[in-house]
């Protein structure tokens, strides 16, 4: 067995998908086979245990999905500083932040959504002027529509 800690978190080890190369000039290096595939399980994994997410599974996540801290920051309505003490263990994500997490990384790998363009989208409607438009509606013969 070996343990896996490139990921950057403790206690992941492999039973089987590895081997030792001769890289000649250099040495043993490991090589792991589909190396997305098991970053895709790990990830699962965690986004379906009813555990907490510690910080750096915190990390792990982000990373996935290819978010930087101020990107998951912005998507989750909290400061780039508190993301990054959510990683470093300092502070713990409210449930409903880690819940909306968990949620991104589905949508990420399993595309099944577009949950993090929707929170962009709502986010850029909250930075709007605060000033009140007019909604108009309309009724249509497949019933009330709002115009937008």
């Amino acid at each position: 067995m070996l343990e896996y800690r490139d990921c950057g978190l403790k206690n992941i080890w492999l039973t089987s998908g590895y081997r030792w190369e001769e890289v000649e000039g250099i040495g043993p290096c490991l090589e792991i086979e589909d190396i997305d595939g098991l970053h895709r399980a790990i990830g699962h994994h965690l986004v379906h245990y009813r555990k907490r997410l510690s910080g750096p599974e915190i990390r792990f996540i982000r990373t996935e999905i290819g978010f930087s801290q101020k990107r998951l920051a912005d998507t989750l309505g909290v400061d780039e500083q508190t993301v990054s003490l959510w990683e470093r263990s300092r502070r713990r994500p409210t449930v409903a932040a880690e819940r909306m997490l968990r949620l991104l990384y589905l949508e990420h790998v399993d595309g099944t959504t577009k949950l993090a363009e929707m929170i962009e989208r709502w986010n850029d409607t909250d930075r709007q002027d605060d000033e009140e438009q007019r909604t108009t509606a309309e009724r249509a013969p497949t019933g009330w529509r709002v115009a937008a």
